[in-house]
């Protein structure tokens, strides 16, 4: 079955993304987009916490009478240890969230930090989380991952849903069989970082100049092999993700109405990719794949 797309809003509530030139999307801007992704069939909204002011303005902008399905995570807890009482801050985080959503429960609700689940006393986070699926607050529970190890340790239970990076540069969960194990167990599967914050819908030469020498050749030649096929690096870049069956959804923010409709039109076309040739895709650099560890410049 083909992905569903999933219409990530950090853009919503920051100035996200390190080919974003246009900063944050305004709050008009942002009430067209919904209306348009809902005309489109755009079944999740992506959100978080930590997306600066992104849940208030969705709150806001969502259109009367909407089906979306939202997702939001809880931020990295500060705290080393935790113990029975921290149960009323996440419960009073979670309702916030709901208020600024405007929304009576969610869809699910993602750990942004998986490891906060192996700190001393995670057992009160894990007891707090099952307390929202069985009161009927959330329906699903989940991670955000940016590695395989990331899941390690976790509660099968709490794993209704895993949202982690996936692109035609960056296929290392794909290889090692992440995605299988997690399609196998029932888990859904939500993909981001497709375009890789935006470097892979761009020109080589317009990269920062902290990327390889081999991650830079690899991108001409993926501009030459849209140039070959008649096709742009969006149309490679959604050819590979909707092909792949055990995703649930993938997560795609736009920044206006322009790219969301560009977005909708290139999801519907096949991907010019052929069979397995985007296997000869997948980057190995460690840095280049993890924005985390991209130079401050």
């Amino acid at each position: 079955m083909t992905p569903q797309l999933c219409l990530g809003t950090a853009q919503f509530g920051l100035a996200y993304g390190i080919t974003n030139s246009a900063g944050q999307v305004s709050e008009d801007e942002v009430a067209q987009l919904l209306s348009q992704a809902q005309d489109a069939g755009i079944l999740y909204l992506d959100t978080a916490q930590a997306y600066g002011n992104a849940e208030m303005v969705l709150g806001r902008q969502l259109p009367a009478s909407h089906c979306f399905k939202i997702i939001s995570k809880l931020p990295a807890q500060p705290q080393p240890v935790f113990c029975a009482r921290d149960s009323d801050a996440w419960e009073q985080t979670f309702l916030a969230s709901c208020q600024r959503l405007d929304v009576q429960g969610l869809d699910a609700l993602l750990l942004h930090a998986p490891a906060d689940l192996r700190k001393p006393g995670g057992e009160h986070l894990e007891t707090w989380l099952l307390s929202l699926r069985e009161r009927g607050l959330v329906q699903r529970l989940g991670v955000s991952i940016y590695a395989a190890e990331d899941l390690e340790g976790v509660n099968p239970g709490l794993l209704d849903l895993v949202q982690l990076p996936l692109s035609l540069l960056d296929q290392r969960l794909l290889q090692d069989g992440t995605l299988a194990r997690l399609r196998a167990s029932g888990t859904g599967i939500h993909a981001r970082s497709l375009y890789l914050q935006g470097l892979l819908l761009t020109p080589a030469e317009k990269w920062p100049p902290w990327v390889s020498p081999e991650v830079r050749a690899n991108q001409h030649a993926l501009e030459a092999l849209a140039q070959e096929r008649g096709c742009r690096l969006i149309d490679l870049a959604l050819g590979f993700a909707r092909d792949k069956e055990d995703l649930e959804a993938v997560v795609i923010g736009v920044c206006s109405r322009q790219e969301l409709a560009e977005l909708s039109t290139a999801w519907s076309l096949s991907s010019p990719l052929q069979k397995i040739e985007w296997r000869s895709w997948a980057l190995n650099d460690q840095i280049f794949l993890d924005p985390r560890r991209w130079p401050n410049l």
